[in-house]
């Protein structure tokens, strides 16, 4: 085999057409999409944060390699029903746009929430283009998240969910906050640049294998709920509804599975660690 059909061979399954739109929508509870507007579009970020978790088994209990080819996805999300990571999630929601007729492109993005110094490139978010206008999509991010997309060139404030959220932009490129007692909070900054799929092979790679990644040293799970969010960090769950959290903490491997399967419906059947 020679080179350019070893290349061939590893990425073109990360520009493949999804398999199947219709069981994708079926797998995030949508029902058949006859516009690709905005409207449509929200209802597609919101169903797909509340159907198919943010989650780092694979990475974490695992310790797998993950592939970003557009098969291996959707038979990840939409045939096993497993959710996964802001680089698995994202390219596979960017896929199905595509399906549905959406214009779009990737930008790779440094998460800067709680953070003081300049982050790495760590995420991955979606550019969407309807009728000239641009919006900013991720379903991807543990939260808190945008529930919907949010205009990429307006500077003014944007409800969404339970968030406001703000975009400013400067010479350090898009910088998406939110506001927390009427000031910025960042969360998210990327140059408003299209990234295609190859370029987070690399960022896919550390942030699943290195032992510096977050999602190397702990178990992260979360899924939008109508009031609110679970969360799973480490063994310690968390049910938030409006004001008021309920916490809990398996305390074993049956239990964790348990409250996997009844709070996110994951079902996996490798080991599962116990912090």
């Amino acid at each position: 085999m020679d080179r350019q059909s070893i290349f061939d061979e590893i990425y073109d399954p990360l520009y493949a057409p999804l398999p199947d739109s219709g069981s994708y929508l079926k797998r995030i509870g949508h029902a058949p999409v006859v516009n690709a507007d905005k409207e449509t579009l929200d209802g597609l970020v919101l169903a797909h944060q509340r159907n198919v978790p943010f989650e780092n088994l694979d990475v974490y209990d695992a310790e797998t390699d993950l592939s970003l080819s557009i098969p291996a996805l959707y038979d990840k999300i939409v045939l096993r029903r497993r959710g996964g990571y802001c680089f698995e999630l994202n390219a596979a929601f960017m896929a199905l746009l595509k399906s549905l007729g959406y214009n779009c492109y990737a930008v790779s993005v440094r998460v800067v929430a709680g953070f003081e110094r300049f982050m790495p490139l760590s995420h991955r978010g979606t550019i969407v283009t309807i009728d000239g206008v641009r919006f900013f999509c991720d379903v991807g991010f543990g939260g808190p998240s945008p529930q919907s997309a949010l205009f990429l060139d307006f500077e003014g404030e944007q409800p969404s969910g339970s968030n406001v959220f703000v975009i400013d932009k400067g010479d350090n490129g898009v910088v998406i906050n939110r506001l927390v007692d009427g000031n910025k909070e960042s969360l998210l900054a990327f140059l408003d640049m299209p990234c295609d799929p190859v370029d987070f092979l690399a960022l896919n790679e550390y942030q699943s294998k290195s032992k510096n990644s977050m999602f190397r040293n702990t178990r992260v799970c979360n899924l939008v709920t109508e009031t609110g969010a679970i969360t799973l960090n480490g063994n310690v769950l968390r049910v938030h509804d409006g004001d008021k959290t309920v916490e809990e903490q398996p305390a074993t491997e049956a239990e964790l599975r348990d409250a996997l399967k009844e709070h996110f419906g994951l079902a996996v059947s490798f080991p599962l660690k116990l912090e």
